[in-house]
């Protein structure tokens, strides 16, 4: 059952991206599309990769997401995008979701990103109300706190809350670097640094 649950994910993923570049050779589309994965490197534990798809129409948001708020899980949300500001730059979506696998439920959303020239802040945050029970309710996060030095370097601080894998640490902190290439991203996330709990994980994002 996992194996074919990751399979169809896989696949899903690929038609998504296929998808993504009919429509985008269309001159005259509203749709941007990107695709992540991130690849955990954790110590003592089993490595996951976590894969999200996006996919945006005008103030439309979509997501499609795999072992995000669990492992062998996947979920998909719709939102709304607002958008304001110009010297200060802020975008604000808040979704819904539906998360199904081995955690079955709903999830509120909300992404957030705010930007001044160099520096930037980027969140998104969930609430999984799990079907199976209220003691299974969980609070997501995932954060960044960046500024763009020079060129296509980004880098700062990062942070997460997550039940994906398992740490003496409610909330987990580090530090990232990432590099654009075009419209590919590569990025490092060095969490819990020189601790007992740390681990690393390997991003890569392409937009269509």
């Amino acid at each position: 059952m996992i194996k074919r649950f990751l399979f169809l994910t896989l696949l899903l993923f690929s038609a998504f991206g296929l998808v993504a570049q009919q429509v985008q050779d269309s001159s005259k589309s509203n749709w941007t599309f990107s695709m992540s994965g991130y690849y955990y490197l954790i110590p003592g534990d089993k490595n996951t990769v976590t894969l999200i798809g996006i996919a945006d129409y005008k103030k439309f948001h979509f997501e499609a997401r795999y072992n995000y708020e669990d492992r062998n899980t996947g979920s998909s949300f719709a939102g709304w995008k607002f958008e304001t500001g110009k010297k200060v730059q802020l975008e604000a979506i808040p979704m819904i979701g539906l998360v199904f696998g081995n955690t079955n439920g709903l999830a509120p959303g909300f992404e957030l990103s705010l930007a001044y020239k160099k520096f930037d802040f980027y969140s998104e945050t969930e609430y999984v109300i799990d079907f199976s029970g209220q003691e299974n309710n969980f609070f997501y996060t995932w954060g960044e706190l960046a500024i763009s030095p020079v060129g296509r370097l980004r880098t700062g601080m990062s942070f997460q809350r997550t039940r994906l894998y398992q740490t003496d640490l409610d909330m987990q902190v580090g530090a990232f670097a990432e590099y654009s290439f075009g419209k590919l991203t590569a990025g490092l996330h060095y969490f819990n640094p020189f601790s007992n709990d740390e681990f690393v994980i390997v991003t890569v994002t392409v937009d269509f």
